[in-house]
């Protein structure tokens, strides 16, 4: 029937009976669908109304399907490797330790794997373009290269666990190899300077001003990372029987805080003295070794070594420009003072190497001692499940024998030697005043 609207509009529509209920389905409008399309419309309804089927609900479903299709369809096209990676740094983001490592994910990821992925589907994004996208940085820069391959393979794993795609890493850099992409040289390992030359070293550093020359000392000292150091709070460090300053786990090298255990390290004489330093290098008040547990708890959480704005850390940076100033000045050709046996300047991460040699050289006994002392994981985590002791007894003489050949007969500043330092610590905590 052609049924006639008030508003003079005119609806084809067929009526039909599924179940013994009457219905009536709109198939167009007149003229628009003509007599004979209404008709076949018509037929095709009452044949499944016969069959038992509902041709309102039919349609409603198709409709439903339709609309389901192109939705799917428009956010695959909205997928792309851009918008996963980002989406993927931002799913990660809280279980790293810094928020720097999302800034630099994204930084590296625009400058290098944008301009041939960004705009490509997830699902689209093969070995060949994975390839294109880190042939330049793979040659020129290989370090970072290895870090974009990397990420690349993170955001598709991220994709596929979300079924956005195949879960085949076309960013493996086994198959990649095979594609052509070159092998790279083994890297260098970082400059360190021999272990003999500390003592004149920190003679040096002595003569240098600032926290950046005292952060680095303290480095030198206690072997941590010189993140670690930057980090430090006056929080971590105690008093009560050995001084020692333990490293929380979350900010330790690890890639999850819940990876490692907390890094006691037994602060030697010379360690103390540079404390003291920093504190009256921060504070304008300079605090005798005995004075120190005192300054420490007033200090609370406090940084040891802040930047310019106090709540947050040295940059990343400091260190590396007092080694600069350091073999700055010198005469065309020379080399650089603080060197490695290959010439190449000395850089903060080195003198973890300077400190392992110098076991090896000199208390090759202590070498399972050094490794703790280092934070380094000593055998497969079975092993390292059962053996849990941190063997701090232990290095609490190591480090004071690497503190010793390091400063090598300094004194502290107005002429205190270190040992008494120790000897006023050790008797004020006894008398309960320290």
């Amino acid at each position: 029937m052609l049924e006639i609207r008030p508003t003079g509009a005119k609806i084809w529509i067929v009526r039909y009976q599924v179940a013994g209920k009457r219905r009536d389905m709109g198939l167009g409008g007149f003229p628009a669908v003509s007599l004979k399309e209404a008709r076949d419309k018509a037929d095709a309804a009452r044949r499944q109304a016969t069959e038992g089927a509902d041709p309102i609900e039919a349609r409603a479903r198709k409709a439903g399907e339709v609309e389901a299709a192109g939705k799917a369809e428009a956010e695959a096209k909205a997928r792309t490797f851009r918008n996963v990676a980002l989406a993927c740094i931002l799913a990660e983001a809280p279980g790293w330790k810094s928020g720097r490592t999302a800034l630099l994910w994204q930084k590296s990821l625009e400058q290098w794997a944008f301009p041939t992925l960004g705009d490509m589907p997830i699902a689209a994004v093969d070995r060949a373009a994975v390839r294109q996208a880190i042939d330049v940085v793979w040659t020129t820069r290989p370090a970072t290269g290895k870090k974009v391959l990397r990420r690349i393979g993170a955001v598709l794993r991220y994709a596929a666990a979300h079924g956005w795609r195949p879960n085949d890493n076309v960013a493996d850099v086994r198959m990649l190899r095979h594609a052509g992409l070159p092998a790279l040289p083994g890297g260098r390992k970082q400059p360190s300077l021999p272990w003999a030359r500390l003592p004149a070293f920190m003679a040096a550093l002595d003569r240098m001003p600032g926290l950046g020359a005292l952060a680095l000392r303290l480095a030198v000292l206690t072997a941590l990372r010189s993140g670690e150091v930057r980090a430090a709070r006056w929080s971590w460090l105690a008093f009560d029987g050995t001084p020692a300053l333990t490293v929380p786990g979350e900010v330790m090298k690890s890639k999850k805080s819940g990876d490692v255990t907390p890094h006691r390290v037994p602060l030697s004489d010379a360690v103390l003295e540079t404390l003291a330093r920093a504190y009256a290098e921060v504070n304008g008040t300079t605090p005798t070794i005995a004075q120190l547990p005192n300054f420490a708890a007033l200090a609370r959480d406090t940084l040891i070594f802040p930047s310019a704005r106090r709540t947050t850390p040295l940059s990343d940076m400091s260190l590396s420009a007092v080694l600069r100033r350091m073999n700055a000045g010198r005469p065309e050709g020379v080399p650089p003072p603080w060197r490695d046996a290959d010439g190449r300047e000395a850089v903060p991460h080195g003198f973890r190497a300077s400190f392992s040699t110098w076991v090896d050289d000199k208390r090759p006994e202590e070498r399972e001692a050094a490794e703790k002392a280092l934070a380094h994981e000593v055998g497969n985590k079975v092993s390292a499940a059962y053996r849990r002791s941190d063997l701090f007894d232990r290095r609490i003489g190591l480090m004071q024998d690497w503190a010793a050949h390091c400063t090598a007969g300094a004194k502290a500043p107005g002429g205190l030697l270190l040992s008494t330092a120790n000897n006023a610590l050790a008797d004020a905590q006894k008398a309960g005043t320290a």
